[in-house]
C-alpha cells in the first residue's frame, strides 16, 4: 500500500512543527513502520534532530545531496539518490535540508519551464503545475514506505510550502494555546481547505498546553467551536523535557520516553492512525 503523506504546517514559528515531526517519525519507526521524512524548512531543524546534530546547516554535511539538489536535478536524477539514513534505525530515513534549501523557491519557475519542455519528449517527467514538484518526487518512492512526513517552514508565502501541502494526503497543524498561534492555525486550516485540493483531511494539535491556565481553556473552547472534529482530542503538555531534547538534537520520545509529554505524543500518534484509517474507509 502506498505511503500516507502527512505535511506538518502552520505559518507561525515556535509552535512545535519540527518537534512533532521528529517524534512522530521516531514513534512510527518504533511501531515497525517505514518512514521517510522530508525537511523543507531552510533552518534544517528536522535534519539536525534526525542526525543527532551532525546535519546542522552550518556544517555542510548534506551539501550536494539534499532537497535542493533533488529539485535542481529534476532532468536526470531519481528521488532515491537523495534519501539518507537517520540515527533512529533502518525504518526512519530522510531527505535532508541544506544551506541551499532557500534557493528552491527561486529555481522552481525555471524548473517548471524545463519540465514543460521535457514533457513533450518524456511524458514520465510531466509536471501538471508548479505546485506539483514535490508530489512528483515522492510518487517515485511512495510504495516503499508506510508514512512520508513533510516538515515545513513558518510561512504562507512560499512555493515550497505550497508544494508540501499539495503533496499531502493529510495536513497536521500544531498550535500553541495562545492567541497568535490560534489565529495562525485558523488561517492555515482555511488554506488547506480551499477547493480543488487532493487533501483527504486536516487536523489541529494543541501543543505546549498548560492545562490549569485560564488561557488554555479559552483557546481550547474557541478551537473546538471553529474546528469541530478537526481538533485532536490528544494534547501535548508544556514540558522542560522538550527543550532539553531539542538541545540534544533528539526526539523527546527517545530521550525521555516516560515523561508525560512523550506519553502525550504516543497518544497523538495513536489518534492520528485512527483518523487516517477512517479517511481510508471514506
Amino acid at each position: 500500500m502506498a505511503a500516507k503523506i502527512i505535511t506538518i504546517a502552520i505559518e507561525k514559528g515556535g509552535t512545535g512543527k519540527t518537534v512533532t515531526a521528529s517524534n512522530l517519525a521516531y514513534l512510527m519507526g518504533e511501531d515497525g513502520k517505514r518512514v521517510l521524512c522530508i525537511d523543507t524548512d531552510p533552518q534544517g531543524n528536522l535534519t539536525s534532530a534526525l542526525s543527532d546534530g551532525q546535519g546542522e546547516i552550518a556544517g555542510g554535511m548534506y551539501d550536494g545531496k539534499a532537497l535542493y539538489d533533488m529539485f535542481t536535478g529534476f532532468r536526470y536524477t531519481n528521488t532515491k539518490d537523495y534519501i539518507t539514513e537517520t540515527e533512529y534505525g533502518d525504518n526512519v530515513q530522510m531527505i535532508p535540508a541544506s544551506s541551499q534549501t532557500p534557493r528552491i523557491n527561486q529555481r522552481m519557475p525555471e524548473l517548471f519551464e524545463d519540465a514543460t519542455i521535457i514533457a513533450k519528449k518524456d511524458s514520465s517527467k510531466q509536471i501538471a503545475s508548479i505546485a506539483d514538484f514535490l508530489y512528483y518526487f515522492l510518487s517515485q518512492v511512495r510504495d516503499e514506505y508506510d508514512y512520508i512526513l513533510i516538515d515545513t517552514q513558518p510561512t504562507r508565502d512560499s512555493l515550497l510550502l505550497t508544494n508540501a501541502i499539495n503533496a499531502a494526503d493529510y495536513v497536521l497543524i500544531p498550535t500553541m494555546c495562545e492567541a497568535n498561534s490560534q489565529e495562525s492555525a485558523f488561517r492555515t486550516f482555511a488554506l488547506c481547505n480551499t477547493p480543488g485540493s487532493r487533501l483527504k483531511g486536516v487536523g489541529v494539535l494543541l501543543t505546549s498546553v498548560m492545562k490549569k491556565a485560564a488561557a488554555t481553556r479559552l483557546i481550547r473552547a474557541q478551537c473546538q467551536e471553529v474546528l469541530g472534529s478537526s481538533l485532536f482530542k490528544s494534547e501535548i503538555p508544556h514540558s522542560l523535557s522538550v527543550g532539553m531534547a531539542v538541545t540534544n538534537h533528539q526526539p523527546v520520545c527517545f530521550s525521555a520516553a516516560k515523561q508525560p509529554v512523550s506519553i502525550a505524543y504516543k497518544q497523538a500518534y495513536k489518534e492520528l492512525k485512527e483518523r487516517l484509517a477512517k479517511l481510508e474507509v471514506k
